[in-house]
C-alpha cells in the first residue's frame, strides 16, 4: 500500500500576457467528476482583496486556459468557465471544466446509416474542434438519427447501443486536452482502503424499492409470450414485475436477463479517505472496513478531491456494479 504524503498542486493559468504558475494564490482546491457528468470540474477559492494593493494578483479571464497537477502529473487542463467575488470577501471562488464542456454544450443533427460508434465520436470531435485520444473499439453499426442533440449525448447513445451488443461498459474521459473512451473494466493495481490505514468513514445501504424480479414479455399486441423470472427473489421479496416488449430484431430474453440484473437489491455506499489521484471515477477500489461489512471491489461513481489547510482528502460514491452512463437520445433509421 502506498503512504500518503501530502502534496500540494500546481496551478497554471494562461492569459494574453502568457502563462502564469499561481500555485499559492489559493486557499482550497476542489477537483471532481461523477458518472452522469461528461467533464470534470476544478474548483479553486483564489485568495484576494479589494483594499490590499500588496496582495499579488493574476486575472483569470473566462475561457482563459487553466491547467492543474502534481509533480510531472498534469491531473486537469481546461478553461475558467465562471468566477466570483464580492467587496466583504477574501477569495474569489473560479469554477473551471475539462474540454468535456465542449461536448456538453455544443449540439448536431446528425443521421448515421452503420457507422461505428468510434467512427461517429472522431467524425464529431473533428468537426467542433476536441482532439481524440484513444476510443474503444465496438466494430457495431449504429442507424440512428438525432436532432439538435448535445454532443455527448450522440457519443453516449451510440456507445450504449454498442454495450447491447457487445456487452461492454464504457466511459468518456478526457486525459489532458484529448477525449478517450475507454472500456469499464477492473483497475489494475486498484487503490486500497482499509480502516486504520487511510479510510476515514463509510457509510453502506441496501434496498430493494427500485427491485424488479420477474420480467413479462410481450409482443408489439401486448400479448403474452414468456416471462423471466429470479424465482429466489421472488420468493424472498415478493413479486415486483416489469413488462418489456419485444422487438422484431432484439434478443428479448437477454433483455429481460438484463433488467434483473440491473434491478435486484440496491447497494450503495460513500466513503472518506487520504487523497490518491488514481481515485477517480470510472476506476475501481477494494474497500475492507469490517463495521457496516463493505469488502468488495468497487466502482467509483463520484469522486471529489479537496486540498485544504494541508490537508488532501477524497469523497467517493461507490457502485457494487460495473454501470455506464446511458444515451437513448435520437430515433432509430428504418432500413
Amino acid at each position: 500500500m502506498e503512504q500518503y504524503q501530502y502534496v500540494h498542486p500546481w496551478v497554471h493559468v494562461r492569459n494574453d500576457e502568457g502563462e502564469w504558475d499561481v500555485s499559492h494564490m489559493f486557499r482550497r482546491i476542489a477537483w471532481s467528476g461523477d458518472v452522469d457528468t461528461v467533464c470534470r470540474a476544478l474548483e479553486l477559492e483564489m485568495i484576494v482583496s479589494a483594499t490590499d494593493p500588496r496582495l499579488p494578483y493574476v486575472y483569470l479571464p473566462l475561457g482563459g486556459g487553466i491547467s492543474m497537477g502534481i509533480g510531472d502529473d498534469t491531473l486537469f487542463i481546461g478553461v475558467v468557465v465562471s468566477k466570483d467575488k464580492s467587496t466583504d470577501a477574501s477569495t474569489m471562488s473560479v469554477t473551471c471544466y475539462d474540454f468535456g464542456f465542449y461536448l456538453k454544450n455544443s449540439r448536431a443533427s446528425r443521421k448515421y446509416t452503420g457507422e461505428t460508434p468510434e467512427t461517429i465520436t472522431r467524425q464529431l470531435c473533428s468537426t467542433y474542434g476536441v482532439p481524440v485520444g484513444s476510443l474503444a473499439q465496438t466494430g457495431v453499426a449504429i442507424r440512428r438519427k438525432f436532432s439538435a442533440t448535445e454532443i455527448y449525448r450522440i457519443i453516449d447513445t451510440a456507445y450504449t447501443l454498442a454495450s447491447q451488443k457487445t456487452g461492454k461498459k464504457y466511459l468518456l474521459r478526457f486525459s489532458g486536452r484529448q477525449l478517450n473512451v475507454i472500456e469499464r473494466t477492473v483497475t489494475p493495481h486498484s487503490v486500497i482502503l482499509q480502516q486504520g490505514t487511510n479510510l476515514q468513514t463509510a457509510t453502506y445501504g441496501e434496498s430493494i424499492e427500485g427491485m424488479k424480479n420477474r420480467v413479462i414479455i410481450v409482443d408489439s399486441e401486448g400479448n403474452f409470450v414468456r416471462s423471466v423470472s429470479d424465482d429466489a427473489a421472488v420468493r424472498k421479496y415478493g413479486l415486483l414485475a416489469d413488462v418489456l416488449t419485444q422487438s422484431d430484431d432484439g434478443d428479448a430474453e437477454a433483455e429481460a436477463r438484463d433488467i434483473l440484473k440491473e434491478n435486484g437489491v440496491e447497494r450503495r455506499a460513500s466513503v472518506t479517505c487520504l487523497g490518491h489521484v488514481k481515485l477517480i471515477t470510472g476506476n475501481t477500489i477494494y474497500i475492507a472496513e469490517p463495521y457496516t461489512g463493505l469488502a468488495n471491489t468497487c466502482w467509483i461513481d463520484e469522486d471529489t478531491h479537496v486540498w485544504q489547510n494541508g490537508v488532501y482528502t477524497c469523497r467517493l460514491t461507490l457502485n457494487f456494479h460495473n454501470e455506464m452512463r446511458e444515451g437513448e437520445s435520437g430515433s432509430e433509421v428504418e432500413t
